[in-house]
C-alpha cells in the first residue's frame, strides 16, 4: 500500500537490462527537496523510490543536529512515489510524492511520520499527505470492524449490520478518491488515485422472470475494462507499487491459465503500452511480461514467452535490447519452440534400450506415452523415478500408457545399477539411452538442462503435458480422455 510507513527489508535489483534502461536515465534539470525530521540527527538519509515491488535509492543527504537535510542535484527526477529512508532507524521510511514540482519542503517527526507531516511549496504533496492520513484512519476503522465481525460470526443479524457499516465506510473512501480525481484533474497524483479505483460493474442482464441470462457477464465486463483507469502514457506509475501489481493480478487471476488464452492477452496488454507513446512504460511492460512468462510455473507458459520474444524482441521492436541479449534470447527460443504444448514431440530415433534393442519414440504404440528424462546422480530423480514406476504399476498402466524413460548420461554401469536397485523393469516401461554413440540431440529438442523432466504425449505423439510432477499425470490424462469423449469443451 502507499499510505503507511514500512521498513525496507532488502534493496534487490531487477534484472540489469531493465533497471539500466528504466531507472538510471537522467536529463539536465534540478531538484531541491528539503526535509526536517524531528527525532533524527547527525546521520544520513536516503532518497529512494518505488519501482513496482522493488525499491531503489537515488540520492543521499546528511542530516544535521537539528534534523535538517537537503536532497539537491542537477539531475532529472522522474515522477513517482518516493521514500525518505532512515538507515539509522533500521531503514524505516516515509513516502512523499514527486510530481512536476521538484522544489518543496517536508517536516515531520518520528512519533508519526504521516500524521505529523507539514508540507510547504507543493500542493500535490499536501493532497497526498491528506490522503495518507485518511487512509490510515480508514485502515484502523476497518481493522476494528473486522475484529468485531469475527467476534460476532455466530450472530447473523449483528454480522449483517457490521458488513453494512464496512460497506458504507468503503463507499466513503471511494467517494473521497473520486473527489480527488475530480478536483485535481491535471495532476500526477490524480492519475495515481484513479489507477487505484476499481471500475463499477453493472448488474448482469436478466430475463422477464428475473433470472440471470449470462452468468459470465460481470467477469467479462470487469476483464474488458480492467485497465480503463490506468494511464499507459504515464511513466510515473512505474515508480509506484501500482502498475506492476496490476499487471501481475491480471495475468494471475483474470485470464484462463492456458497458453492459447495467455498469448493474445499478453499481446493485448503490450500493444496498449506500445501504442501509448511512452517508451518507458512499453519497455517495462514487455520486459516484465517476458520475464513473468519465462519464470512461470504454469504448464505451457513458455509458449507465451516465445510469442513475446518473437513478436516484440526478435523483430526489432525492442530497439533497446543489445546484440548479446538478443543472441541469448534467440537461443532460448530455439530451445523451447520444438517442445511447446500442442506440437508433435520430436522423434528420438534408434535409442539403445537396456535390453540392447533399438527403440524410436514415434514407434511406441500406446494411447499415451510418458517421456521422462533422468539421471541416477540427481537427488530428485532418485525419488521421482521410483515414484513414477509405482504410479505406473498402480494406475497409469491400465490407462493405456507406456513409459519412454531416457537416461541422460553415458555411464552404462551407473545406469544398470540404478535400474536394478530401483526395480525399473516392467512391461510397457522402455529404458533407453543415447549411448554409447550420442546422436539423438535430445537435449536440444527437449530443452533438457536439469532432471527429471516429464512430458506427456497423446497417441499421435502430440505434447499435451510438459514438465509436470508424477502426481499430476493421472489427472491430466483423465482430463484429456474427458475431452475426447466430449464431456469437456
Amino acid at each position: 500500500m502507499i499510505y503507511i510507513c514500512k521498513k525496507i527489508v532488502a534493496m534487490k535489483r531487477l534484472f540489469v537490462w531493465i533497471s539500466a534502461l528504466l531507472i538510471t536515465a537522467s536529463l539536465n534539470a534540478q531538484y531541491e527537496i528539503k526535509v526536517k525530521i524531528n527525532g533524527v540527527k547527525d546521520t544520513v538519509v536516503y532518497l529512494g523510490h518505488h519501482f513496482g515491488e522493488k525499491k531503489y535509492v537515488v540520492d543521499t543527504a546528511k542530516i544535521d543536529s537539528n534534523g535538517n537535510a537537503v536532497f539537491k542535484k542537477d539531475k532529472f527526477l522522474y515522477r513517482g512515489i518516493y521514500l525518505v529512508i532512515m538507515p539509522s532507524r533500521n531503514m524505516t521510511y516515509f513516502e512523499i510524492l514527486v510530481g512536476d514540482n521538484k522544489k518543496f519542503s517536508i517536516e515531520t517527526d518520528t512519533a508519526d511520520f504521516v500524521k505529523n507531516m507539514k508540507v510547504k511549496g507543493d500542493k500535490e504533496n499536501l493532497i497526498f499527505n491528506n490522503y495518507q492520513r485518511y487512509m490510515t484512519d480508514w485502515q484502523e476503522k476497518m481493522q476494528a470492524l473486522n475484529k468485531k465481525l469475527e467476534a460476532n460470526k455466530d450472530n447473523p443479524d449483528e454480522s449483517e449490520k457490521i458488513r453494512k457499516e464496512m460497506n458504507e465506510i468503503n463507499k466513503q473512501r471511494v467517494d473521497m478518491m473520486n473527489e480527488i480525481v475530480k478536483n485535481n484533474p491535471d495532476t500526477f497524483f490524480a492519475k495515481i488515485i484513479k489507477s487505484l479505483i476499481d471500475i463499477d460493474i453493472p448488474e448482469p442482464p436478466k430475463d422477464e422472470n428475473g433470472n440471470v441470462i449470462d452468468p459470465q457477464f460481470q467477469y467479462r465486463f470487469y476483464k474488458k475494462h480492467y485497465f480503463d483507469n490506468i494511464d499507459f502514457s504515464e511513466h510515473g506509475l512505474l515508480r509506484t507499487p501500482i502498475f506492476e501489481a496490476k499487471l501481475n493480478y491480471y495475468f494471475d487471476k483474470m485470464i484462463v491459465p492456458m497458453p492459447d488464452s495467455a498469448i493474445p492477452e499478453a499481446k493485448y496488454v503490450i500493444t496498449k503500452a506500445y501504442e501509448s507513446g511512452d517508451t518507458l512504460v512499453f519497455r517495462f511492460t514487455v520486459s516484465h511480461l517476458l520475464h513473468y512468462f519465462e519464470t512461470s510455473k504454469v504448464m505451457g507458459y513458455d509458449a507465451v514467452f516465445v510469442s513475446i520474444a518473437e513478436d516484440w524482441y526478435l523483430n526489432g521492436k525492442a530497439y533497446w535490447a543489445d546484440k548479446e541479449f538478443l543472441t541469448k534470447l534467440t537461443e532460448r527460443v530455439e530451445k523451447i519452440s520444438p517442445n511447446k504444448l500442442g506440437n508433435v514431440a520430436p522423434d528420438l530415433k534408434r535409442m539403445q534400450g537396456f535390453d540392447d534393442k533399438y527403440y524410436s519414440l514415434h514407434q511406441v504404440v500406446s494411447d499415451y506415452t510418458i517421456l521422462v528424462f533422468y539421471e541416477p546422480s540427481c537427488g530428485h530423480c532418485k525419488k521421482e523415478i521410483p515414484k513414477l514406476m509405482q504410479e505406473y504399476r498402480d494406475t497409469l498402466k491400465e490407462l493405456g500408457i507406456k513409459i519412454f524413460a531416457v537416461y541422460t548420461q553415458y555411464d552404462r554401469e551407473e545406469w544398470a545399477k540404478f535400474i536394478e536397485e530401483k526395480n525399473l523393469i516392467e512391461e510397457g516401461w522402455i529404458n533407453v539411452w543415447d549411448g554409447p554413440y550420442p546422436h539423438s540431440k535430445f537435449r536440444d529438442y527437449y530443452d533438457i538442462y536439469s532432471t527429471p523432466v516429464i512430458f506427456v504425449l497423446d497417441k499421435n505423439k502430440k505434447i499435451i503435458g510438459k514438465r509436470i510432477g508424477v502426481e499430476n499425470i493421472k489427472d491430466l490424462i483423465e482430463f484429456e480422455k474427458k475431452k475426447e469423449r466430449g464431456e469437456i469443451k
